[in-house]
């Protein structure tokens, strides 16, 4: 009995913990090494995407967050990918941002809202 308590007890915790790492961005700004590019995470799952400094469009609509990926959704034709990793996050893909960001490009937290 004691050992079906424990195993139970075991798989509760690692349900918590996989539910727990979709979650593992916080809000707020995380911005490129070279300070060119942002993405803000703010409440209510919306975001705002600078792709970089010189350019006066900045996309923002809302986001989510699937198998380890931020996706950022702006139109039916328009959304970025990002992996999450280690609290980072790591541009993949988005037609309209590949002329500004390279995919592979790292955004660091850098503070909350």
């Amino acid at each position: 009995m004691t050992k079906k308590i424990v195993i139970l007890w075991l798989v509760v915790i690692m349900v918590f913990s996989l539910a727990a790492c979709g979650k593992g961005l916080k809000q707020g700004k995380y911005v490129t090494d070279d300070e060119m590019s942002s993405v803000t995470l703010l409440d209510n799952n919306e975001f705002v995407f600078d792709r970089h400094i010189a350019t006066s469009y900045a996309p923002a609509e809302n986001y989510s967050i699937k198998n380890g990926k931020l996706i950022l959704h702006v139109y039916d034709d328009e959304e970025y990918i990002f992996e999450i990793k280690n609290g980072q996050i790591i541009f993949k893909s988005g037609d309209m941002a590949e002329a500004l960001v390279t995919p592979g490009t790292v955004f660091k937290f850098v503070k909350n809202n």
